[in-house]
């Protein structure tokens, strides 16, 4: 990993901290495979709260694992270039990557808007419509949009770490260039 900047580590320990709800959904669907099978009194609530818990894990799990710079990478073909090529390769991943992420953010913020203000423009949270009928359709889509705010965040700060290290890929190429 890369020399790692205080908010990179705010949104890896955010991560850690999310990652409890696994735990917490584990031990819900336990409660419901007993109320189910040895009580035989199923509960309403179990699979739409479990559902809603682990959709927020995995997206802020995923901001997580982007800030430790652990998710998978094909650099197969890049390591095999020289330094200076290999840094330009990561400079146009980096900006593809930020392009794709304000247009994610752009969907996120259609798709947040539509859930949480009715077409008659009141403030009107989209429900699950089943008989717990809970606004978590909502609050997965405002929680999707604030996690695609940061992506572009940590997109751009990556970005521009990536561009301030230039002066080293040079020295690096240079001294390569002289090796040979």
């Amino acid at each position: 990993m890369k020399k790692s900047l205080v908010i990179d580590r705010i949104f890896i320990r955010l991560g850690h901290f999310v990652s409890v709800l696994f735990l917490v959904v584990v031990c819900i669907s336990f409660f419901e495979v007993i109320m189910r099978y040895v009580f035989n009194s199923p509960t309403i609530w179990v699979h739409e709260t479990t559902s809603f818990l682990v959709s927020l894990a995995m997206l802020f799990g995923g901001i997580s694992v982007y800030a430790s710079e652990k998710h998978i990478a094909m650099t197969f073909i890049a390591d095999s270039f020289p330094v200076i090529i290999r840094w330009y390769t990561t400079l146009f991943v980096e900006i593809c990557t930020l392009v794709f992420a304000i247009m994610m953010t752009y969907g996120a913020f259609l798709s947040a808007k539509d859930a949480f203000i009715s077409p008659f423009g009141k403030f009107r949270m989209q429900t699950s419509g089943s008989a717990l009928d809970m606004p978590f359709p909502a609050l997965n889509k405002g929680f999707f949009f604030l996690t695609c705010v940061m992506l572009v965040f940590l997109v751009i700060l990556h970005l521009l770490r990536h561009v301030m290290s230039y002066g080293e890929a040079k020295k690096e190429h240079i001294a390569a260039k002289k090796g040979e």
